[in-house]
């Protein structure tokens, strides 16, 4: 188990503050609100405002994946998911073949097609891929849509929960009961009290403050006491992102290199608007950080000094994002982001 490079607890009101030099001098910055928490919910690491309300968007996906795993068992032979697609049904994929062809795949074994899925289409946000989308391409299915293995999963929630998938989507759907009191169970708070809305993919999207979303991140981990099916569900999908990191979300991604560097050790989840989530399995803790203007590039930086803090040591994939060097078009330095605040120097 590595060992944390500082002393816990540390909570301090002042945020991560994530600077953007050029030429010795700061450009732009960002700053981080973050929560390091047990499964009593206890902060460990409390920086900036760990009472802001967040919405987690697809950094919740591990948790919302808990209540199609939970009915492994029930599935039948045939149908149940195998490890790689607990790690598709908690992705924001690159929308590249092996993903789409997952996700069809997924759908296949329990009589659906991409008709039913009600994230709507999407082009890819990978350079890359959007190009060999545009080549191959009229126009992208909804299997393509970054959040489509999620909505997979929920169609084959609503298959093993004998319910009709019209409106899986909605907050009243019994799909969704079903993981918002997994989410609530996860998180210890009524969800149902804080601002809600609908998520880019049409699910819906929920809010609450940022340390209760990490005591689920913890919970999550292993750190609290739960029933037997929970603790295996959530093994699952733990097993299930580190058996197949390429699907959690692709080439050039964090969450895939993160998933191919710790393993089992560490469970991470990106979320629009500069969240990520982080279980650390080896710990029994979860974290939650929000970036205060939504910058992906300030979260990325936060999660390499999160990690550098707990003790762990980051590989040349995982470093590429967490200590970005700012490169003009002919790939010359020219710039820096490094970590301010609390965690200075980590």
């Amino acid at each position: 188990m590595p060992q944390p490079r500082l002393s816990l607890p540390l909570i301090s009101a002042d945020p991560l503050h994530v600077s953007v030099t050029r030429g010795g001098a700061e450009e732009s910055c960002h700053l981080v609100d973050l929560a390091l928490c047990d499964a009593g919910g206890t902060v460990l690491m409390g920086l900036g405002d760990i009472e802001r309300q967040l919405f987690p968007r697809s950094a919740m996906k591990p948790l919302q994946a808990i209540a199609l795993a939970e009915l492994w068992e029930e599935m039948s032979e045939a149908g149940r998911l195998a490890p790689a697609e607990f790690s598709l049904i908690c992705a924001s994929h690159n929308g590249q073949l092996e993903h789409v062809e997952a996700v069809n795949g997924l759908l296949k074994r329990h009589n659906l097609t991409s008709k039913s899925l009600s994230c709507g289409p999407q082009w890819s946000s990978d350079q890359q891929t959007l190009i060999r989308q545009a080549r191959d391409l009229v126009a992208p299915d909804p299997v393509h849509n970054n959040c489509s293995g999620k909505h997979a999963g929920m169609l084959v929630l609503a298959r093993l929960m004998g319910v009709e998938p019209d409106g899986y989507a909605d907050i009243t759907h019994p799909v969704q009961q079903r993981i918002l009191g997994v989410l609530e169970a996860m998180t210890g708070i009524d969800l149902m009290t804080w601002p809600r809305g609908i998520d880019g993919c049409g699910a819906p999207a929920l809010s609450a403050p940022l340390g209760n979303w990490a005591r689920g991140m913890a919970m999550f981990a292993g750190g609290g006491e739960m029933s037997a099916g929970r603790e295996a569900a959530c093994a699952r999908i733990r097993d299930g992102i580190a058996a197949a990191p390429h699907l959690i979300a692709g080439d050039r991604r964090l969450c895939s290199a993160l998933a191919q560097s710790y393993g089992t050790k560490i469970t991470a989840k990106t979320g629009a608007e500069g969240v990520y989530a982080l279980s650390f399995h080896e710990f029994g803790l979860g974290a939650m950080l929000k970036v205060r203007d939504g910058n992906e590039r300030a979260a990325h930086a936060a999660v390499g000094a999160l990690l550098h803090a707990l003790g762990y040591d980051q590989s040349d994939d995982v470093h590429h994002f967490t200590r970005r060097q700012l490169q003009n078009w002919a790939g010359a330095h020219v710039g820096e982001i490094n970590v301010g605040g609390p965690l200075a120097g980590f």
